[in-house]
């Protein structure tokens, strides 16, 4: 996986890391070529439940995380880094979309399309 970039100007920073952790576990489903469902039938939980860490909504179910952590063979580093003055922010709030209904699964619909 590579750098990934969330930016927001909201102040709900927990909201914020959820996103970002979705983000990435819904990054690495996709480069895996993993559809919701077979995810869902491998780990047991729901897409719902599934859709919610992908997107980053509601409480962070860790029991969830971990399963996927396993499944995926991937584990959460986390560091706090002073930004680089030569590294541009180029991310922009238009760029993070949303499917329509709210799911992935209608995104990844819409972008296989």
């Amino acid at each position: 996986m590579g750098k990934f970039y969330y930016h927001t100007t909201a102040q709900d920073h927990l909201r914020n890391f959820n996103k970002t952790l979705g983000f990435a576990l819904f990054f690495e489903r996709h480069e895996r070529q993993l559809r919701v469902w077979q995810v869902c039938k491998k780990l047991k939980i729901t897409e719902r439940e599934l859709d919610d860490i992908e997107l980053g909504r509601g409480v962070l179910k860790l029991n969830v995380l971990k399963k996927m952590l396993k499944y995926y063979n991937r584990r959460i580093e986390l560091r706090l880094v002073a930004p680089d003055p030569n590294e541009p922010d180029n991310a922009e709030p238009e760029e993070i979309s949303e499917a329509p209904d709210g799911s992935f699964e209608a995104l990844e619909e819409e972008i296989e399309g």
